[in-house]
């Protein structure tokens, strides 16, 4: 949906703009707003079709005196709606912590409230190593963690370079006992708020 993020401002997507369309060899004047257009020309994009063909099916399904911009409007927004339920799917925090336990080494995930989410089991073999008599609950209980640098700079560094990992240094904490060590820093995707995930560096 890049048509839509390119855009300056919400009130340039508000605008109605007018467009021709050629339907089974006529020419159709259309009316709609410059947001609508934007999401039928990425289904289309996606279907591999011309913008054409959805204004066509569009107007095949009207009933009887059915209003196509209504119809067009509807379309554009259950393909957006079919995209945020698939978006929420792959961004859920089963997701992530299923990402967590597939490292082999010491993994964590940690949300802006520096609360551990998800962590596997390499991890808390990792703490109890360091903590003797340390026992984990659920999300690690007792346990402070903290980076080198402020989450939101980390998280800012995370997305201004996509897919790459940054380097960090973190913090555990139990009580009054403190260890430090080093890990690479990946951005999780998890829908509605920021949470990295920490791999330890051995």
């Amino acid at each position: 949906m890049g048509d839509v993020q390119a855009t300056n401002s919400a009130e340039d997507m508000s605008a109605l703009r007018f467009r021709v369309v050629t339907v089974g060899g006529q020419r159709r004047g259309i009316k709609l707003e410059a947001i609508f257009w934007s999401v039928l020309s990425d289904l289309a994009a996606v279907r591999r079709v011309k913008l054409a063909d959805i204004v066509a099916e569009c107007e095949q399904t009207l009933d009887e005196g059915g209003n196509l911009t209504a119809r067009l409007r509807y379309v554009a927004a259950r393909y957006l709606r079919e995209q945020l339920a698939d978006a929420r799917e792959r961004s859920s925090l089963s997701v992530v912590t299923g990402q967590v336990h597939a490292c082999p080494s010491p993994a964590f995930a940690l949300a802006a409230n520096r609360r551990i989410v998800a962590y596997n089991p390499a991890f808390l073999t990792f703490v109890q190593s360091r903590f003797l008599g340390f026992q984990a609950s659920p999300p690690a209980q007792g346990l402070r963690l903290a980076f080198d640098v402020q989450f939101a700079e980390l998280v800012g560094r995370l997305k201004a370079s996509p897919g790459e990992p940054q380097s960090a240094g973190f913090t555990i904490g139990i009580n009054e006992h403190v260890a430090r060590g080093r890990l690479n820093a990946a951005l999780a995707s998890l829908l509605g708020q920021d949470v990295i995930l920490g791999f330890i560096l051995a």
